[in-house]
């Protein structure tokens, strides 16, 4: 009788845990779907610019920024890839609510000139570095910010 009210307990527990997971899966599948949906909605399209590799205990991201509205927006990417860091690429973002709803396209790095940078929020910015091995002097950079 126990051996019997074991193997019953076993296949409703198995049951159970099959009903569980195949929730969730369909659950991930729907969310995933809306999630796609969403992103067909997003009409902003601009130039971001790729900071840098941040690491968030031990998950590693793509962090990048635009402009919308004159205002810089901040973003990450689940891709580490060092080779990105520092180049432009196009993000589509929600005119409604661009901080929220936003992603970057890292298909192809875009060469924007600095007419379309400045009208995408863009500024230059200038700084110096000191040459203390050769010349012993500050050399003028400048760079994108």
């Amino acid at each position: 009788m126990t051996e019997e009210h074991n193997n019953k307990l076993g296949y409703v527990m198995a049951s159970v845990f099959l009903v569980v997971l195949i929730s969730f899966m369909l659950f991930s599948h729907y969310r995933g779907n809306e999630n796609k949906k969403y992103r067909k909605t997003f009409k902003g399209e601009t130039i971001g610019l790729t900071l840098r590799i941040k690491q968030a205990g031990k998950s590693h991201f793509l962090r990048y920024c635009f402009y919308s509205g004159g205002k810089k927006i901040l973003g990450g990417a689940s891709i580490v890839d060092y080779n990105l860091v520092n180049k432009f690429y196009k993000v589509k973002y929600d005119l409604d609510n661009p901080e929220k709803g936003h992603y970057i396209i890292l298909k192809e790095e875009l060469k924007p000139d600095s007419i379309s940078l400045v009208n995408a929020g863009f500024t230059k910015v200038k700084y110096y570095k000191y040459d203390a091995g050769v010349t012993c002097k500050y050399i003028e950079n400048s760079k994108w910010k």
